[in-house]
């Protein structure tokens, strides 16, 4: 399963390096025969091209592959030198905990996100940093070089005249808003997480219990329960701040009380400081929802139901604040294409009469309602009836064709050496 991640990442950056054959060397970078093939085993998937029946297919995409990989670590090296690029560590927290949101969304949780991709959300985060930052510092400095390149309307009348046959359909949207009513647990449901954990704590301080073997017994976190809830070192930034908040505040030895945060509820063991590192094990208990708070659910979509059914203005200014506050599918969206659109949420939306508001349904984690704004069939797209769609990717075009000319500069400065396997 931790191949779907790779999958996932494929566009953002360079897998990571194991200790094989080396097949370049770019600059001060090095390209080892492991990345490569990965790759190009991930494209090869993408295409429906098995590696072992058409050979000869996969042998172009690994050259191909190959020399993509020269390119970015040429374009890499140049921007690494580029004084005027500057990308601070936040920018780059920032951008890696985006990508790592959507991917989550997708999933439809952390737990599930980490089960597929086969290891920690920590770890995730440790592993990708830097492939983060190459990529930023790419995208900057093929900015930097494009930004002032643009087109004229007879450059963008001849493109279409020679690319019109591959230029796709625009596919069918939908403009719509949702808000989703999480189910949250209540006061009753948190305070019997609370108590069980407090009730562990007590073992452990008052009774001498073993914190690694009751992490074990009842941590609920897949991630680290097998080893005694040990987490190792960590920075700053790294894990949920409520975590960090109460794990940096204790003294080493101390467990804390059960600390809340957006996974659960948590026991904390501070065993270590190294700097501005710690190191931390924890016992972690979820809390689930009960029937009860599924009707108090159910009771509020149907108040906002009562409330915006015919007052559209309402429903968005509800559907923004509920996106602000959980952070759930909740809001206004333009022009979604159907592959964009969670199945369970389509099936919906096929069914929805333009103009109004859904009765409250159920999703795994709440009661959603949906207001159908606009639905746009697909269409070809020509200089006619999507002039500015036709003009971006005329724009796109030349940017590119340009930029691939201003990489063969940068090659023939760059130390360069392929080596046969």
């Amino acid at each position: 399963m931790h191949h779907l991640f790779l999958i996932i990442f494929i566009c953002i950056g360079f897998s990571q390096g194991r200790l094989d054959g080396l097949v370049a060397i770019v600059g001060d970078h090095t390209i080892l025969h492991s990345d490569v093939l990965q790759q190009s085993q991930i494209i090869a998937a993408s295409k429906n091209i098995n590696p072992t029946k058409r050979p000869y297919l996969f042998e172009n995409i690994y050259i191909e592959t190959l020399e993509n990989m020269i390119d970015q670590y040429a374009v890499l090296g140049v921007a690494e030198k580029d004084t005027n690029l500057i990308i601070t560590d936040n920018e780059v927290d920032r951008a890696l905990d985006l990508r790592i949101d959507e991917f989550i969304s997708q999933a439809g949780s952390i737990e599930l996100f980490e089960e597929a991709v086969g290891v920690s959300l920590r770890q995730i985060k440790l592993d990708y940093w830097d492939e983060i930052r190459n990529m930023m510092f790419i995208e900057r400095y093929k900015y930097s070089i494009i930004q002032y390149i643009d087109v004229s309307r007879v450059e963008v009348n001849s493109f279409y005249d020679s690319f019109k046959d591959s230029i796709p359909l625009v596919p069918e949207n939908y403009t719509f808003s949702v808000v989703e009513v999480p189910f949250v647990s209540g006061k009753f449901s948190e305070n019997i997480v609370y108590q069980f954990l407090d009730s562990l704590r007590n073992l452990i301080v008052t009774n001498d219990y073993s914190f690694d073997l009751i992490a074990k017994e009842h941590s609920e976190d897949p991630g680290s329960a097998f080893s005694g809830g040990n987490l190792g070192f960590t920075s700053r930034g790294t894990l949920v701040k409520d975590y960090e908040v109460a794990a940096y505040a204790l003294s080493v030895g101390e467990i804390s009380h059960p600390i809340r945060t957006q996974f659960g509820y948590h026991l904390i063991r501070l065993n270590a400081r190294r700097g501005e590192e710690i190191s931390t094990q924890h016992i972690l208990r979820l809390v689930s929802f009960s029937n009860r708070d599924k009707e108090d659910a159910f009771n509020v979509a149907r108040d906002i139901y009562k409330e915006a059914n015919n007052d559209p203005f309402v429903f968005d200014s509800l559907a923004t604040e509920y996106n602000n506050s959980y952070k759930n599918f909740s809001g206004v969206y333009s022009k979604i294409t159907q592959k964009e659109i969670p199945q369970e949420f389509l099936d919906h939306i096929y069914n929805q009469t333009l103009f109004k508001l859904s009765h409250p349904f159920e999703s795994g984690g709440g009661y959603l309602l949906i207001y159908l704004y606009e639905f746009n069939k697909s269409f070809l797209p020509d200089t006619i009836n999507s002039w500015n769609l036709i003009y971006q990717y005329a724009k796109q075009e030349k940017q590119n064709r340009l930029f691939q000319k201003h990489i063969i500069k940068i090659k023939d400065k760059t130390y360069i050496k392929k080596f046969d396997l």
